[in-house]
């Protein structure tokens, strides 16, 4: 089992610097229980004997197991792997991988299917063909029901269908966000392993677009991160985070309208509540807009060389903080983008 996860463990280790190149790789295979197993038992390992006689400390078979590890991940970009000289080398998308625990076989899929532009349906169906979700199995007494959550509360496309496994993850992927209700008891065992997964894949997917210099898609998938953390959609209301406080009927009220954050600041508490036709509501929509984070932004650029630009920054909260809401602190990201 070490053996199908030594990419993943090999990429932990040189995220972290404690192993550098080939040497040091095969040191540390060599504490593992793995290499004491196979020097055990070689035989259990598909090793043969002619090889154990002509290389007794298997130290051939262990730089043969690190070297293939290392080109596999110098394939999908996770590190760089001089064969020459034997030195590894950490990438951004290796280090992502190793902070989130992204396996090496969802890695590939990500190389494969994250464009720099895509849409909602496309998102969904990436994360569903993560490896971690690979365990999932469609059952035949599981249909009725994914069909009929594909129809009910489903707002996306599921690619593949109910009775496809990737299109199964993609249902229960959007039946999370949408804090749907599941009956079959399998489902629901497979719906929390799926959660459980689910925001720190978002969230790596986030760091990779980021990293290769996406600034739109970037800000797509943060959208799906919050989405995912907040269970709400992206085209839903912002304001739903505040569900316990504000009526579901206000809410549907301000949907309906397609009134956003930045109009409704504008408004009077009158106004709100004659756009949403319950005066009282007003008032209520007005006090936990208050609470909704945000934050004035002052730039001052200046030219340091041709190619460096300074950029100095004046940011003033303006919103009143509230611990139930903000807990203890407010992370933002601040991007820059070069429009050429």
């Amino acid at each position: 089992q070490f053996i199908t996860s030594l990419k993943d463990n090999l990429n932990a280790e040189v995220a972290l610097g404690t192993v550098t190149n080939v040497k040091e790789a095969c040191a540390w295979l060599g504490y593992t229980y793995l290499f004491i197993r196979m020097k055990m038992n070689p035989l259990a390992y598909g090793i043969g004997w002619d090889e154990v006689i002509a290389d007794p400390s298997l130290s051939l078979k262990q730089r043969a197991l690190v070297a293939d590890a290392a080109r596999a991940l110098d394939k999908a970009k996770m590190m760089r792997f001089d064969e020459k000289s034997g030195n590894f080398y950490c990438t951004e998308l290796g280090r992502i991988a190793s902070h989130f625990y992204i396996q090496y076989s969802s890695v590939e899929t990500y190389n494969e299917m994250l464009k720099r532009h895509m849409n909602d349906s496309e998102v969904i169906d990436m994360v569903a063909h993560s490896s971690e979700f690979e365990n999932i199995v469609v059952r035949e007494e599981e249909q009725n029901e994914l069909e009929m959550l594909a129809r009910t509360a489903c707002p996306l496309e599921v690619k593949g269908g109910p009775s496809n496994k990737h299109g199964k993850v993609s249902i229960l992927i959007q039946l999370y966000i949408s804090r749907g209700s599941i009956d079959t008891f399998s489902l629901i065992s497979d719906a929390s392993y799926i959660s459980a997964s689910l925001a720190r894949i978002v969230r790596a997917l986030f760091e990779i677009c980021l990293r290769r210099g996406w600034c739109e898609m970037s800000s797509f998938m943060l959208e799906y991160c919050k989405a995912v953390d907040r269970q709400i959609w992206p085209h839903q209301h912002p304001l739903r985070q505040f569900d316990k406080d504000i009526s579901p009927e206000i809410l549907r009220k301000l949907e309906e309208r397609g009134v956003d954050l930045d109009r409704l600041q504008e408004m009077q508490e009158k106004d709100i509540g004659a756009l949403i036709r319950y005066a009282p509501g007003g008032r209520v929509v007005k006090q936990y807009l208050g609470y909704f984070p945000s934050i004035q932004l002052s730039a001052t650029v200046s030219p340091i060389t041709r190619t460096v630009l300074k950029v100095d920054l004046l940011i003033t909260p303006d919103f009143m903080w509230k611990d139930r809401f903000h807990g203890a602190a407010e992370r933002w990201w601040i991007v820059v983008e070069v429009l050429t």
